[in-house]
């Protein structure tokens, strides 16, 4: 199923470390608070002068997960105790910068609570009876403490207002490109070629332009998951995800897709945001 959004209101895949101490600290970006228009509008617009969304400041990794930093995390975690499972070992070393992908909803916000306990951070998904998530609930039940300083998935407008540039953009008027810093996409993104050849697996992240947050991948590669619920009938919970993929290519920013939290795919990873102390 596919849905268009308008919002108008709206794995250094690594050696096994003897000591995971050096985990890489993540680039990131910071998002100015402020007033914002998300919606399916491009092109060159007083964006500013038609605001429908207002969000509070907040920092955003420059790329997508890697599978050294999902995999060095992981590990880290199954030796500290948080979870259970068997140390991921070395793999191609030369896969190591490629953006994670075949994770579902429930492996993202899990790998927020694990980097955000090893950095020191207040863990922002939590269980029924507030304890921090580090494996999936058996009664499926997610409740978040939205002052925790921890990392989590973005909100569909977080990420489009990020995916357009914040700010910055807003400043050099290029708020209103297509796609992540322009409106030719294979400028800033991968996404399938015209000879209609499949791409195995994601691509390095940051080799393309960024946009004006020094964001990389926002547009291509693989789709992200958000944090953003689409409550079908009260039974069946569905996310978005957003971006287009090496797989799939959107039309613009405003194109997102929906579906369950266990739902893997070999082109859908993620990125993660956390509050920013600053207003």
């Amino acid at each position: 199923m596919r849905y268009f959004v308008f919002l108008c209101i709206y794995f250094i895949n690594f050696s096994v470390f003897s000591s995971t101490d050096n985990i890489p600290k993540v680039k990131e970006s910071l998002v100015q608070a402020g007033d914002y228009y998300v919606g399916d509008v491009f092109g060159q617009q007083p964006y500013e002068k038609h605001t429908n969304v207002t969000i509070k400041s907040f920092y955003i990794m420059q790329n997508e997960v890697t599978r050294s930093l999902f995999d060095q995390v992981k590990n880290w975690a199954i030796q500290n105790d948080l979870m259970k499972g068997a140390i991921i070992k070395e793999k191609n070393k030369n896969e190591s910068n490629i953006a994670t992908a075949n994770v579902s909803w429930w492996d993202a916000i899990i790998f927020s609570n694990m980097i955000s306990r090893y950095y020191d951070l207040s863990p922002y998904y939590l269980d029924k009876s507030n304890y921090p998530i580090f494996e999936r609930p058996k009664d499926g039940i997610v409740t978040v403490d939205d002052s925790a300083s921890g990392y989590r998935l973005p909100s569909i407008f977080e990420w489009q207002i990020a995916a357009r540039g914040g700010q910055e953009a807003l400043k050099n008027q290029t708020y209103g490109t297509l796609f992540a810093g322009s409106d030719q996409k294979d400028t800033v993104g991968w996404f399938p070629t015209d000879d209609l050849s499949q791409q195995e697996m994601p691509y390095l992240v940051g080799q393309k332009k960024p946009n004006e947050l020094n964001l990389f991948d926002m547009s291509g590669n693989v789709a992200e998951w958000t944090g953003e619920v689409f409550n079908l009938d009260g039974n069946n919970i569905l996310y978005f995800y957003c971006g287009g993929s090496f797989i799939i290519s959107d039309g613009s920013l405003a194109n997102c897709d929906i579906h369950s939290r266990g739902h893997k795919r070999p082109d859908l990873g993620f990125r993660l945001v956390r509050y920013a102390s600053q207003p």
